[in-house]
């Protein structure tokens, strides 16, 4: 016999693939995970490990929850109150007997299946849509929707032309009608049934005052000269022709959401107007012909010969044996294989074949309606990410597109910039600014500050202050707060003697782009088409704040290609002769 282990309330030694089938201190043996299983039990996925209200496992993780209870992160969580299943803790699948889903919050109201029953609750009522206990409106004795009443309370109330109950008038006369408590003559705005002696009904009467010499509205005169019925394509409901709901109903006399009759190529079915059909093309691709169209059940996409027998499923459930079974609660699509989930629902990602919550998540792409890049959803609002992944920035409509600082997107995704650049534009190796301690170079590499202090006129080269105007100078000249000098004015530190490529050169300063380059901050940039789109997260903001580093006296500057040493120097001879 094999050894299945031993358990009470005070001991956990089951098997793995076992539970425990008793909540008292006396000790017993473990039986095997069954549907026999019921809430507050625990199938054990390793050995002296329970996982509460657990019933199938996988190895050593749960795989199936208990009813009332579904599964996230290994744990079986519990369902909204009066819920058998759910997908999660806000919204329902199937409801606890007596209960049904209220299709507009998700969750598991009072369920009544009569009128009767309905109103034995108290002033509620069972509405055939949903089927849920309501209240009714006030001095409403018997209704069947929130808005609208049946039977008033006689005691004082009638109903109105549009089912609210209104003060009941006293001694009121014929070819009046009573406006809230108030006798009027009848007219085109009366609001409740004109009073025409004993006849129903009536928009106005005759000169006798004794029976309708006008129905209210597409009311019809029968034989006898008495409004009675509706005419074709609407339902007497609450003293009112009401239109029936089915666009395809020509007759639907007491309810207007059963039909008796349908109009040409439909055909009455359980109250409702189905197509006629001769073959399969007459329907839907979610139908199939048996005389009339058929709508697939069973969550079936497309079925065929029966309208239980499925050939595909709707998007979260699976075919099986011609039926389609439902995915792991936290999943949205699992076409091929239920264990391998290839869409997650809001708020989980797909990782190894399951679907995981996406709380405290920082790298993984998060489902969260259609956004992209999330880490985390936005709990306030579906759709939209609450933090991005690694690498992205969130910007202020909740998405998760632009590169964060120090990244930029490359074939649609974010790469990290060279090491020493802040932030980096058209490759990850062209630096736009730079982390501390570092200066844009003309290659647009960043290099190594000097540790000495750079005094006017001087530069740092390869971590060495030298003059500026050597050779192998590759970075702006120090020159009090003048910005992008290739070298300070002989007679005057404050001023540039020549500018770095792209600059022009007015009255000593170096602070405009010549034709051919753009202006960023007080940088200047050989015109790029790509170089707008290509910038990194930040990478604006961090030029001009190498720009205002540059400008406060900290070593570092402009950059761009500088011509040979040849060219620089007849720069040089051309901005001195100008002075």
């Amino acid at each position: 016999m094999t050894d299945t282990g031993t358990c009470s309330n005070a001991v956990f030694n089951c098997k793995a693939g076992n539970y425990c089938p008793t909540n008292s201190s006396t000790v017993v043996n473990c039986l095997s995970c069954s549907e026999d299983m019921i809430y507050g039990q625990s199938c054990y996925c390793e050995d002296s490990k329970p996982i509460y209200n657990c019933q199938e496992c996988a190895g050593n993780r749960c795989s199936k929850c208990l009813s009332q209870t579904f599964l996230q992160n290994d744990r079986c969580l519990d369902c909204p109150p009066y819920c058998d299943t759910c997908a999660d803790t806000n919204s329902c699948i199937t409801c606890t007997e007596g209960y049904e889903k209220n299709p507009q919050t998700g969750i598991c109201e009072l369920f009544c299946k009569s009128e009767d029953e309905c109103l034995s609750i108290g002033e509620e009522f069972g509405e055939p849509a949903t089927s849920m206990a309501q209240t009714c409106i006030p001095n409403c004795l018997v209704c069947f929707t929130t808005t609208t009443c049946e039977f008033c309370n006689p005691s004082g109330f009638i109903s109105t032309l549009t089912g609210q109950c209104t003060s009941k008038c006293v001694n009121i006369q014929n070819g009046n009608y009573c406006d809230n408590g108030t006798a009027k003559p009848c007219d085109e705005n009366l609001t409740t049934e004109c009073k025409c002696g004993r006849a129903d009904f009536c928009a106005s009467c005759n000169q006798a005052g004794t029976q309708c010499k006008k129905c209210l509205p597409h009311m019809k005169f029968n034989k006898t000269g008495e409004c009675d019925g509706c005419e074709d394509g609407f339902a007497l409901e609450i003293s009112q022709c009401i239109p029936c709901t089915d666009e395809n109903c020509n007759v639907c006399p007491s309810k207007k959401n059963i039909c008796t009759a349908c109009k040409n190529n439909f055909m009455v079915q359980n109250g409702k107007c189905e197509k006629q059909c001769t073959t399969i093309a007459n329907c839907t691709a979610s139908q199939i012909c048996d005389k009339i169209c058929k709508t697939c059940t069973g969550n079936c996409a497309t079925c065929k010969d029966a309208v239980d027998t499925c050939m595909t499923c709707k998007s979260g459930f699976i075919l099986e044996n011609q039926k389609c079974a439902a995915c792991p609660s936290d999943c949205a699509n699992c076409d091929g294989d239920k264990n391998d989930c290839k869409i997650c629902k809001e708020g989980f990602f797909a990782k190894d074949k399951i679907c995981n919550t996406c709380d405290g998540n920082t790298t993984e792409k998060c489902k969260c309606g259609n956004a992209a890049n999330c880490a985390t959803c936005d709990s306030s609002e579906i759709g939209k990410c609450g933090n991005c992944i690694t690498d992205y920035k969130k910007a202020d409509d909740g998405t998760c597109s632009a590169c964060a600082d120090g990244y930029l997107m490359v074939e649609m995704a974010c790469k990290k910039c060279q090491q020493t650049c802040a932030t980096c534009s058209q490759s990850i190796v062209k630096c736009t600014s730079c982390i501390d301690s570092h200066t844009m170079s003309i290659n647009q590499t960043c290099e190594k500050n000097c540790t000495g202090e750079l005094e006017d006129g001087n530069v740092c080269t390869a971590e060495v202050i030298v003059e500026c105007g050597g050779n192998d100078q590759i970075t702006a000249c120090k020159c009090k707060d003048a910005a992008n000098c290739l070298k300070c004015h002989s007679s005057d530190n404050k001023k540039c003697e020549s500018c770095m490529t792209g600059y022009k050169f007015v009255n000593q300063q170096c602070d405009s782009c010549i034709d051919g380059y753009t202006a960023v901050g007080k940088l200047c940039f050989p015109q790029d088409d790509t170089l707008s789109t290509n910038l990194s997260g930040g990478a604006v903001a961090g030029i001009v704040i190498a720009v205002l580093i540059v400008v406060g006296g900290v070593a570092g500057g402009a950059f761009w290609y500088m011509k040979k040493s040849k060219v620089n120097q007849e720069i040089e001879k051309q901005n001195f002769s100008r002075q």
